[in-house]
Protein backbone atom coordinates (compact mmCIF):
# COMPACT_ATOMS: atom_id res chain seq x y z
CA UNK A 1 0.00 0.00 0.00
CA UNK A 2 2.74 2.42 1.02
CA UNK A 3 4.72 1.45 -2.10
CA UNK A 4 1.75 2.26 -4.39
CA UNK A 5 1.22 5.57 -2.58
CA UNK A 6 4.90 6.55 -3.07
CA UNK A 7 4.66 5.55 -6.73
CA UNK A 8 1.58 7.76 -7.26
CA UNK A 9 3.30 10.70 -5.53
CA UNK A 10 6.42 10.28 -7.69
CA UNK A 11 4.31 10.09 -10.87
CA UNK A 12 2.42 13.24 -9.88
CA UNK A 13 5.69 15.09 -9.21
CA UNK A 14 7.15 14.00 -12.54
CA UNK A 15 4.04 15.09 -14.44
CA UNK A 16 3.94 18.47 -12.68
CA UNK A 17 7.67 19.03 -12.25
CA UNK A 18 7.65 22.62 -13.58
CA UNK A 19 4.80 23.68 -11.30
CA UNK A 20 6.43 22.09 -8.26
CA UNK A 21 9.81 23.72 -8.95
CA UNK A 22 8.23 27.11 -9.66
CA UNK A 23 6.14 26.97 -6.49
CA UNK A 24 9.20 25.99 -4.42
CA UNK A 25 11.31 28.83 -5.81
CA UNK A 26 8.53 31.40 -5.39
CA UNK A 27 8.00 30.38 -1.75
CA UNK A 28 11.74 30.59 -1.02
CA UNK A 29 11.96 34.00 -2.72
CA UNK A 30 8.98 35.34 -0.77
CA UNK A 31 10.51 34.07 2.47
CA UNK A 32 14.02 35.49 1.84
CA UNK A 33 12.76 38.86 0.56
CA UNK A 34 10.38 39.23 3.53
CA UNK A 35 13.21 38.26 5.87
CA UNK A 36 15.44 40.94 4.31
CA UNK A 37 12.83 43.66 4.92
CA UNK A 38 12.08 42.57 8.49
CA UNK A 39 15.76 42.14 9.41
CA UNK A 40 16.53 45.60 8.03
CA UNK A 41 13.73 47.19 10.03
CA UNK A 42 14.71 45.27 13.18
CA UNK A 43 18.37 46.37 12.88
CA UNK A 44 17.23 49.98 12.42
CA UNK A 45 14.99 49.69 15.49
CA UNK A 46 17.96 48.43 17.56
CA UNK A 47 19.94 51.47 16.39
CA UNK A 48 17.28 53.98 17.44
CA UNK A 49 19.16 54.88 20.69
CA UNK A 50 22.21 55.78 18.54
CA UNK A 51 20.63 57.18 15.34
CA UNK A 52 17.38 58.52 16.78
CA UNK A 53 14.07 58.45 14.94
CA UNK A 54 11.52 55.63 15.04
CA UNK A 55 10.33 52.69 12.95
CA UNK A 56 6.91 53.00 11.29
CA UNK A 57 5.98 49.31 11.35
CA UNK A 58 2.59 49.67 9.52
CA UNK A 59 4.45 51.41 6.65
CA UNK A 60 7.19 48.74 6.70
CA UNK A 61 4.59 45.97 6.28
CA UNK A 62 2.75 47.91 3.58
CA UNK A 63 5.99 48.45 1.66
CA UNK A 64 6.96 44.80 2.18
CA UNK A 65 3.86 43.56 0.34
CA UNK A 66 4.43 45.74 -2.72
CA UNK A 67 8.19 45.09 -2.73
CA UNK A 68 7.80 41.31 -2.67
CA UNK A 69 5.10 41.45 -5.35
CA UNK A 70 7.31 43.60 -7.63
CA UNK A 71 10.29 41.29 -7.11
CA UNK A 72 8.37 38.06 -7.86
CA UNK A 73 6.85 39.52 -11.05
CA UNK A 74 10.25 40.77 -12.23
CA UNK A 75 11.85 37.42 -11.43
CA UNK A 76 9.19 35.67 -13.51
CA UNK A 77 9.70 38.03 -16.45
CA UNK A 78 13.48 37.50 -16.27
CA UNK A 79 13.23 33.71 -16.48
CA UNK A 80 14.10 32.88 -12.87
CA UNK A 81 11.18 30.45 -12.66
CA UNK A 82 12.31 27.76 -12.98
CA UNK A 83 15.64 29.12 -14.26
CA UNK A 84 16.92 25.78 -15.61
CA UNK A 85 20.05 26.12 -17.73
CA UNK A 86 21.23 29.23 -15.87
CA UNK A 87 24.82 29.09 -14.63
CA UNK A 88 25.16 30.21 -11.01
CA UNK A 89 26.84 33.50 -11.94
CA UNK A 90 24.10 34.30 -14.47
CA UNK A 91 21.46 33.61 -11.83
CA UNK A 92 23.31 35.97 -9.46
CA UNK A 93 23.26 38.67 -12.13
CA UNK A 94 19.53 38.30 -12.67
CA UNK A 95 18.81 38.27 -8.92
CA UNK A 96 20.71 41.54 -8.40
CA UNK A 97 18.92 43.10 -11.39
CA UNK A 98 15.51 41.99 -10.06
CA UNK A 99 16.19 43.23 -6.52
CA UNK A 100 17.54 46.58 -7.76
CA UNK A 101 14.59 47.18 -10.08
CA UNK A 102 12.10 46.12 -7.40
CA UNK A 103 13.74 48.63 -5.03
CA UNK A 104 13.29 51.35 -7.65
CA UNK A 105 9.62 50.41 -8.06
CA UNK A 106 9.17 50.48 -4.28
CA UNK A 107 10.75 53.95 -4.17
CA UNK A 108 8.42 55.21 -6.91
CA UNK A 109 5.41 53.67 -5.12
CA UNK A 110 6.34 55.38 -1.83
CA UNK A 111 6.92 58.69 -3.65
CA UNK A 112 3.51 58.55 -5.38
CA UNK A 113 1.87 57.74 -2.05
CA UNK A 114 3.75 60.70 -0.50
CA UNK A 115 5.32 58.31 1.98
CA UNK A 116 8.93 58.64 0.87
CA UNK A 117 10.00 60.83 3.79
CA UNK A 118 8.35 58.51 6.32
CA UNK A 119 10.16 55.38 5.08
CA UNK A 120 13.63 54.91 6.60
CA UNK A 121 16.42 55.33 4.04
CA UNK A 122 18.60 53.05 6.17
CA UNK A 123 15.97 50.29 5.96
CA UNK A 124 15.59 50.92 2.22
CA UNK A 125 19.31 50.50 1.45
CA UNK A 126 19.87 47.61 3.86
CA UNK A 127 16.82 45.83 2.41
CA UNK A 128 18.38 46.04 -1.07
CA UNK A 129 21.66 44.48 0.14
CA UNK A 130 20.08 41.75 2.29
CA UNK A 131 17.52 40.91 -0.40
CA UNK A 132 20.22 40.23 -2.98
CA UNK A 133 22.30 38.19 -0.51
CA UNK A 134 19.47 36.15 1.03
CA UNK A 135 17.68 35.55 -2.28
CA UNK A 136 20.90 34.19 -3.82
CA UNK A 137 21.67 31.98 -0.81
CA UNK A 138 18.08 30.73 -0.61
CA UNK A 139 18.05 29.77 -4.27
CA UNK A 140 21.48 28.11 -4.13
CA UNK A 141 20.41 26.07 -1.10
CA UNK A 142 17.10 25.06 -2.67
CA UNK A 143 18.68 24.00 -5.96
CA UNK A 144 21.34 22.04 -4.10
CA UNK A 145 18.72 20.08 -2.14
CA UNK A 146 15.92 19.60 -4.69
CA UNK A 147 18.24 18.74 -7.58
CA UNK A 148 18.84 15.39 -5.86
CA UNK A 149 15.30 14.27 -6.76
CA UNK A 150 14.34 12.67 -10.11
CA UNK A 151 11.50 15.15 -10.69
CA UNK A 152 13.92 18.08 -10.72
CA UNK A 153 15.03 19.56 -14.04
CA UNK A 154 14.28 19.26 -17.73
CA UNK A 155 14.33 15.70 -19.16
CA UNK A 156 16.68 15.56 -22.12
CA UNK A 157 17.69 13.02 -24.78
CA UNK A 158 21.41 12.82 -25.58
CA UNK A 159 22.27 12.06 -29.21
CA UNK A 160 25.78 11.38 -30.55
CA UNK A 161 28.62 8.89 -30.60
CA UNK A 162 29.45 7.25 -27.23
CA UNK A 163 32.88 8.93 -27.13
CA UNK A 164 31.34 12.41 -27.41
CA UNK A 165 28.15 11.74 -25.43
CA UNK A 166 29.72 10.14 -22.35
CA UNK A 167 31.60 13.22 -21.04
CA UNK A 168 28.53 15.41 -21.69
CA UNK A 169 26.29 13.05 -19.71
CA UNK A 170 28.84 12.98 -16.87
CA UNK A 171 28.97 16.79 -16.77
CA UNK A 172 25.18 17.11 -16.70
CA UNK A 173 24.92 14.58 -13.88
CA UNK A 174 27.66 16.28 -11.86
CA UNK A 175 26.24 19.78 -12.42
CA UNK A 176 22.73 18.80 -11.38
CA UNK A 177 21.80 22.35 -10.22
CA UNK A 178 21.74 23.33 -13.91
CA UNK A 179 18.57 21.28 -14.27
CA UNK A 180 19.42 19.42 -17.49
CA UNK A 181 18.61 15.77 -16.67
CA UNK A 182 19.66 13.12 -19.24
CA UNK A 183 16.92 10.47 -19.37
CA UNK A 184 17.70 8.63 -22.63
CA UNK A 185 20.61 8.14 -25.00
CA UNK A 186 20.51 7.46 -28.75
CA UNK A 187 23.55 6.40 -30.79
CA UNK A 188 22.99 7.22 -34.49
CA UNK A 189 25.51 4.51 -35.47
CA UNK A 190 23.82 1.90 -33.22
CA UNK A 191 27.17 0.89 -31.67
CA UNK A 192 25.98 1.38 -28.09
CA UNK A 193 23.52 -1.16 -26.71
CA UNK A 194 24.19 -0.97 -22.97
CA UNK A 195 23.28 2.02 -20.72
CA UNK A 196 25.79 4.88 -21.01
CA UNK A 197 26.79 6.28 -17.60
CA UNK A 198 23.57 4.77 -16.25
CA UNK A 199 21.39 6.43 -18.92
CA UNK A 200 19.11 3.97 -20.81
CA UNK A 201 19.83 3.46 -24.52
CA UNK A 202 17.14 3.83 -27.18
CA UNK A 203 18.06 1.41 -29.95
CA UNK A 204 16.14 2.78 -32.94
CA UNK A 205 14.92 6.05 -34.41
CA UNK A 206 11.36 4.73 -34.39
CA UNK A 207 11.55 3.90 -30.69
CA UNK A 208 12.97 7.37 -29.96
CA UNK A 209 10.18 9.11 -31.89
CA UNK A 210 7.58 6.99 -30.08
CA UNK A 211 9.15 7.73 -26.67
CA UNK A 212 9.10 11.47 -27.31
CA UNK A 213 5.49 11.31 -28.47
CA UNK A 214 4.44 9.42 -25.32
CA UNK A 215 6.34 11.64 -22.86
CA UNK A 216 7.01 15.28 -22.02
CA UNK A 217 10.59 15.23 -23.39
CA UNK A 218 11.10 18.24 -25.66
CA UNK A 219 14.86 18.78 -25.47
CA UNK A 220 17.72 17.01 -27.20
CA UNK A 221 21.48 17.51 -26.85
CA UNK A 222 23.54 16.78 -29.98
CA UNK A 223 27.10 16.00 -28.85
CA UNK A 224 28.92 15.26 -32.10
CA UNK A 225 30.85 17.93 -34.07
CA UNK A 226 28.56 20.38 -35.88
CA UNK A 227 30.02 19.29 -39.23
CA UNK A 228 28.40 15.90 -38.67
CA UNK A 229 24.94 17.52 -38.79
CA UNK A 230 25.16 17.53 -42.59
CA UNK A 231 25.69 13.77 -42.74
CA UNK A 232 23.33 12.90 -39.88
CA UNK A 233 19.98 13.53 -41.60
CA UNK A 234 19.29 16.29 -39.13
CA UNK A 235 15.76 17.05 -40.37
CA UNK A 236 14.04 14.20 -38.50
CA UNK A 237 15.53 15.37 -35.19
CA UNK A 238 14.37 18.93 -35.87
CA UNK A 239 10.85 17.65 -36.54
CA UNK A 240 10.72 15.61 -33.32
CA UNK A 241 12.34 18.01 -30.81
CA UNK A 242 11.31 21.68 -30.48
CA UNK A 243 14.48 22.48 -28.48
CA UNK A 244 17.95 21.41 -29.67
CA UNK A 245 21.30 22.07 -27.95
CA UNK A 246 24.55 21.70 -29.89
CA UNK A 247 27.69 20.92 -27.89
CA UNK A 248 30.79 22.75 -29.15
CA UNK A 249 33.13 20.29 -27.48
CA UNK A 250 36.21 21.45 -29.39
CA UNK A 251 35.68 25.21 -28.96
CA UNK A 252 38.99 26.81 -27.84
CA UNK A 253 37.42 29.55 -25.72
CA UNK A 254 35.61 30.21 -22.47
CA UNK A 255 31.94 29.28 -22.40
CA UNK A 256 30.41 31.44 -19.65
CA UNK A 257 30.29 34.79 -21.45
CA UNK A 258 29.95 33.65 -25.06
CA UNK A 259 27.59 35.75 -27.19
CA UNK A 260 26.03 34.71 -30.48
CA UNK A 261 26.11 37.21 -33.36
CA UNK A 262 24.01 37.02 -36.52
CA UNK A 263 26.13 37.99 -39.56
CA UNK A 264 23.19 38.30 -41.92
CA UNK A 265 22.21 34.65 -41.69
CA UNK A 266 25.62 33.28 -40.68
CA UNK A 267 26.11 32.29 -37.04
CA UNK A 268 29.17 33.77 -35.32
CA UNK A 269 30.33 33.48 -31.72
CA UNK A 270 32.01 36.26 -29.72
CA UNK A 271 34.07 35.57 -26.60
CA UNK A 272 36.23 37.74 -24.37
CA UNK A 273 39.14 36.87 -22.06
CA UNK A 274 38.24 39.47 -19.43
CA UNK A 275 41.08 38.63 -17.06
CA UNK A 276 43.67 39.46 -19.74
CA UNK A 277 42.15 42.91 -20.25
CA UNK A 278 44.03 45.73 -18.47
CA UNK A 279 40.88 47.61 -17.38
CA UNK A 280 39.30 44.47 -15.95
CA UNK A 281 42.56 43.62 -14.16
CA UNK A 282 42.53 47.01 -12.40
CA UNK A 283 38.90 46.49 -11.33
CA UNK A 284 39.75 43.05 -9.97
CA UNK A 285 42.77 44.42 -8.07
CA UNK A 286 40.65 47.12 -6.41
CA UNK A 287 38.02 44.54 -5.36
CA UNK A 288 40.69 42.14 -4.06
CA UNK A 289 42.45 44.85 -2.02
CA UNK A 290 39.18 46.09 -0.52
CA UNK A 291 38.16 42.58 0.58
CA UNK A 292 41.67 41.71 1.81
CA UNK A 293 41.97 44.81 4.02
CA UNK A 294 38.47 44.11 5.35
CA UNK A 295 39.47 40.52 6.18
CA UNK A 296 42.68 41.63 7.91
CA UNK A 297 40.76 44.06 10.11
CA UNK A 298 38.45 41.27 11.29
CA UNK A 299 40.87 38.33 11.46
CA UNK A 300 43.92 39.75 13.28
CA UNK A 301 42.83 38.17 16.63
CA UNK A 302 42.58 34.81 14.83
CA UNK A 303 46.12 35.33 13.50
CA UNK A 304 47.46 35.68 17.05
CA UNK A 305 45.57 32.61 18.35
CA UNK A 306 46.69 30.42 15.44
CA UNK A 307 50.29 31.61 15.76
CA UNK A 308 50.33 30.54 19.43
CA UNK A 309 48.80 27.14 18.58
CA UNK A 310 51.42 26.48 15.90
CA UNK A 311 54.23 27.62 18.21
CA UNK A 312 53.27 25.26 21.06
CA UNK A 313 52.27 22.31 18.83
CA UNK A 314 55.74 21.42 17.54
CA UNK A 315 59.24 22.83 17.17
CA UNK A 316 59.90 25.18 14.29
CA UNK A 317 58.94 28.61 12.94
CA UNK A 318 55.34 29.86 13.05
CA UNK A 319 55.28 30.86 9.40
CA UNK A 320 56.39 28.63 6.55
CA UNK A 321 57.65 30.23 3.35
CA UNK A 322 57.76 28.40 0.05
CA UNK A 323 58.75 29.44 -3.45
CA UNK A 324 55.75 29.55 -5.77
CA UNK A 325 55.21 30.50 -9.41
CA UNK A 326 53.65 33.94 -9.81
CA UNK A 327 52.57 36.04 -12.77
CA UNK A 328 54.74 35.52 -15.89
CA UNK A 329 56.46 32.61 -14.13
CA UNK A 330 58.33 34.79 -11.62
CA UNK A 331 58.79 33.10 -8.24
CA UNK A 332 57.75 34.65 -4.92
CA UNK A 333 57.75 33.63 -1.25
CA UNK A 334 54.31 32.31 -0.30
CA UNK A 335 53.43 32.62 3.41
CA UNK A 336 51.52 29.97 5.37
CA UNK A 337 51.16 28.86 8.95
CA UNK A 338 53.50 25.92 9.38
CA UNK A 339 51.52 22.66 9.34
CA UNK A 340 54.40 20.15 9.05
CA UNK A 341 57.22 18.85 11.22
CA UNK A 342 60.73 20.16 10.63
CA UNK A 343 61.90 16.89 9.04
CA UNK A 344 58.90 16.76 6.70
CA UNK A 345 60.82 16.03 3.49
CA UNK A 346 62.63 13.08 5.07
CA UNK A 347 59.32 11.61 6.29
CA UNK A 348 57.82 11.97 2.81
CA UNK A 349 60.77 10.30 1.07
CA UNK A 350 60.65 7.39 3.49
CA UNK A 351 56.90 6.91 3.01
CA UNK A 352 57.01 7.10 -0.80
CA UNK A 353 59.87 4.65 -0.91
CA UNK A 354 58.12 2.08 1.30
CA UNK A 355 54.46 2.51 0.24
CA UNK A 356 53.56 2.01 -3.48
CA UNK A 357 49.94 3.18 -2.96
CA UNK A 358 51.09 6.44 -1.35
CA UNK A 359 53.60 6.90 -4.17
CA UNK A 360 50.85 6.50 -6.78
CA UNK A 361 48.51 8.85 -4.87
CA UNK A 362 51.20 11.53 -4.63
CA UNK A 363 52.05 11.19 -8.34
CA UNK A 364 48.38 11.76 -9.32
CA UNK A 365 47.27 14.39 -6.82
CA UNK A 366 50.60 15.93 -5.68
CA UNK A 367 49.39 15.48 -2.10
CA UNK A 368 48.44 12.74 0.38
CA UNK A 369 45.20 12.30 2.33
CA UNK A 370 47.05 10.76 5.30
CA UNK A 371 50.25 12.78 5.22
CA UNK A 372 52.71 11.75 7.99
CA UNK A 373 54.44 15.13 7.73
CA UNK A 374 51.42 17.07 9.04
CA UNK A 375 51.26 18.01 12.75
CA UNK A 376 48.06 17.57 14.87
CA UNK A 377 47.30 21.30 14.79
CA UNK A 378 48.31 21.34 11.12
CA UNK A 379 45.56 18.84 10.26
CA UNK A 380 42.92 21.15 11.71
CA UNK A 381 44.39 24.21 9.99
CA UNK A 382 44.47 22.41 6.64
CA UNK A 383 40.95 21.04 6.96
CA UNK A 384 39.53 24.55 7.34
CA UNK A 385 42.25 26.17 5.16
CA UNK A 386 43.29 28.40 8.06
CA UNK A 387 46.94 27.74 7.25
CA UNK A 388 46.52 29.95 4.18
CA UNK A 389 45.46 33.09 6.08
CA UNK A 390 49.01 34.58 6.00
CA UNK A 391 48.73 34.66 2.21
CA UNK A 392 46.64 37.79 2.74
CA UNK A 393 50.07 39.42 3.20
CA UNK A 394 50.99 38.16 -0.29
CA UNK A 395 47.83 39.76 -1.66
CA UNK A 396 48.71 43.13 -0.08
CA UNK A 397 52.28 42.85 -1.43
CA UNK A 398 50.93 42.23 -4.93
CA UNK A 399 52.32 38.71 -5.32
CA UNK A 400 48.84 37.19 -5.39
CA UNK A 401 45.19 37.96 -5.98
CA UNK A 402 42.54 37.10 -3.42
CA UNK A 403 40.86 34.95 -6.08
CA UNK A 404 42.73 33.32 -8.93
CA UNK A 405 44.32 30.11 -10.19
CA UNK A 406 46.32 27.89 -7.85
CA UNK A 407 49.88 28.97 -7.00
CA UNK A 408 52.02 26.18 -8.45
CA UNK A 409 55.44 24.99 -7.31
CA UNK A 410 58.43 25.63 -9.60
CA UNK A 411 59.00 21.86 -9.85
CA UNK A 412 55.45 21.44 -11.18
CA UNK A 413 56.12 23.66 -14.21
CA UNK A 414 57.11 20.79 -16.56
CA UNK A 415 53.98 18.84 -15.52
CA UNK A 416 51.73 21.83 -16.30
CA UNK A 417 52.47 21.50 -20.02
CA UNK A 418 50.62 23.90 -22.33
CA UNK A 419 48.32 25.02 -19.48
CA UNK A 420 51.26 27.02 -18.07
CA UNK A 421 51.05 29.51 -20.98
CA UNK A 422 47.62 30.76 -19.95
CA UNK A 423 47.70 30.14 -16.17
CA UNK A 424 50.96 32.03 -15.60
CA UNK A 425 49.64 35.11 -17.42
CA UNK A 426 47.75 36.09 -14.26
CA UNK A 427 48.51 36.22 -10.54
CA UNK A 428 47.65 33.14 -8.47
CA UNK A 429 44.90 33.37 -5.87
CA UNK A 430 44.42 32.57 -2.20
CA UNK A 431 41.20 30.83 -3.25
CA UNK A 432 39.86 29.99 -6.67
CA UNK A 433 37.64 27.95 -8.94
CA UNK A 434 39.32 24.58 -8.43
CA UNK A 435 39.38 25.04 -4.65
CA UNK A 436 35.60 25.41 -4.46
CA UNK A 437 34.69 22.98 -7.26
CA UNK A 438 36.99 20.09 -6.52
CA UNK A 439 39.29 20.62 -3.54
CA UNK A 440 41.33 17.55 -2.62
CA UNK A 441 39.20 15.24 -4.81
CA UNK A 442 40.62 16.60 -8.07
CA UNK A 443 43.62 15.25 -9.90
CA UNK A 444 46.48 17.55 -10.87
CA UNK A 445 45.34 17.60 -14.52
CA UNK A 446 41.79 18.47 -13.49
CA UNK A 447 43.09 21.39 -11.38
CA UNK A 448 44.86 22.75 -14.44
CA UNK A 449 41.66 22.49 -16.50
CA UNK A 450 39.63 24.27 -13.80
CA UNK A 451 42.22 27.05 -13.53
CA UNK A 452 42.08 27.56 -17.29
CA UNK A 453 38.27 27.67 -17.09
CA UNK A 454 38.48 30.42 -14.45
CA UNK A 455 40.78 32.58 -16.58
CA UNK A 456 38.69 32.03 -19.71
CA UNK A 457 35.39 32.84 -17.97
CA UNK A 458 36.40 35.42 -15.36
CA UNK A 459 34.06 38.20 -14.26
CA UNK A 460 33.30 40.06 -11.03
CA UNK A 461 30.24 37.82 -10.77
CA UNK A 462 32.36 34.68 -10.92
CA UNK A 463 34.61 36.06 -8.15
CA UNK A 464 31.59 36.83 -5.95
CA UNK A 465 30.27 33.30 -6.53
CA UNK A 466 33.68 31.84 -5.59
CA UNK A 467 33.73 33.91 -2.38
CA UNK A 468 30.28 32.57 -1.40
CA UNK A 469 31.34 29.00 -2.24
CA UNK A 470 34.63 29.45 -0.34
CA UNK A 471 32.77 30.48 2.82
CA UNK A 472 30.59 27.37 2.52
CA UNK A 473 33.61 25.11 1.92
CA UNK A 474 35.39 26.55 4.97
CA UNK A 475 32.32 26.19 7.21
CA UNK A 476 31.82 22.56 6.19
CA UNK A 477 35.52 21.77 6.59
CA UNK A 478 36.05 20.47 3.06
CA UNK A 479 39.69 21.62 3.19
CA UNK A 480 42.78 20.70 1.27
Amino acid sequence: MAKNQNSRIRTALLENRSSVVNASLILVDIFTLSLAVLFSALIRMLLVPIMGGAINWPLIFKGLGFYVLFAILLAWINGLYPGFGLAAVHEMQKVLYVVSLASVFLGVFLFLQQLGMAYSRFVFLLTWFLSALLMMLGRFGLRNRLSRFVWWGIPMVIVGSPANAEPVIEQLIQNRRLGFRPVSYYDPQFNQTEPLVGVPVIKSKTALTRMVGDSSVQHVVFTDPVDDVQTFNFQWMRDVFPNILFVLNTAPFGSLWVRTVDLHGTLAIETNYHLLNKRETVIKRILDMFLTILMLLFTWPIFIILALLVRFDSKGPILYTQKRLGQHGKTFDSFKFRTMYNNADTKLDELLESDPEARQEYAEYHKLVNDPRVTPVGKVLRRYSLDELPQLINVVKGDMNLIGPRSYLPRELPTMGDYAKIILKVKPGLTGWWQVMGRNATSFKERLRLDEYYISNWSIWLDIYIIIKTIWVLITGQGL
